[in-house]
């Protein structure tokens, strides 16, 4: 930002920037030479211009301009901000320094019973570490995989592995039963571990058992 030290220039114009605040007794319209300076309205437009883009001079008076009026009690995070990612504007970097004044403080366990602000991300901008990512692949366990695992858990207990109803339900009962004996599911690896049987417990409706067998049975 041709090279300008935002911290030099905090120090160099530290009286008028407290001026500016309401500390000292200057003009609402006095930042720099009142025959030099433009309207405030003017000055505000640069606030929504990328930082890069301005003059040293418009970047002098925006910035103290935005001081003011935003009443920022410390600016040199929005000057350090600006120094890094100086295709941000002056109201872009204040807006994302409120967003992350705003969110909740999260170091207990990340639970605060509020959800996060999102963050306001922009080409160019620089960041200190990827953030975490959300994405997972989608982890879909069936109902061979459930039945199968709770057999093995109480082996010799009978665990119900489906219901059918309809017209062909015993013939899709006898085919689970089938396909737990022998295996065919993978879930039911090797063959001939887990015992399944199919009953008729109501009309028309078949449900489906099986069991892990031990190796001691």
């Amino acid at each position: 930002m041709d090279g300008i030290d935002w911290d030099e220039w905090i120090r160099s114009d530290a009286d008028n920037i407290n001026q500016l605040r309401g500390m000292g007794r200057a003009d609402d319209t006095t930042l720099e030479d009142p025959m030099a300076r433009p309207k405030n309205s003017d000055i505000r437009e640069w606030w929504h211009t990328p930082i890069r883009d301005l003059t040293a001079s418009q970047r002098k008076q925006a910035l103290a301009l935005y001081i003011r009026e935003e009443r920022l009690a410390d600016p040199q995070p929005l000057m350090r901000l600006l120094s890094d990612n100086p295709n941000l504007s002056i109201a872009k970097g204040g807006e994302m320094l409120a967003t992350m004044a705003a969110r909740p403080d999260t170091d207990d366990d990340g639970a605060t019973g509020e959800p996060a602000a999102p963050v306001r991300w922009e080409p160019g901008m620089l960041v200190k570490e990827l953030p975490a990512d959300l994405h997972r692949a989608r982890v879909v366990i069936s109902d061979a995989q459930k039945t199968a695992r709770a057999a093995h858990e109480h082996p010799g207990r009978w665990v119900v592995y489906g219901v059918s109803d309809g017209e062909h339900a015993r013939r899709i009962a006898l085919e689970k039963v089938r396909r737990v004996v022998r295996a065919k599911t993978s879930a039911f690896a090797p063959a001939a571990s887990f015992e399944a049987q199919a009953r008729e417990v109501e009309h028309g409706r078949y449900v489906v058992f099986c069991r892990y067998v031990c190796a001691e049975q």
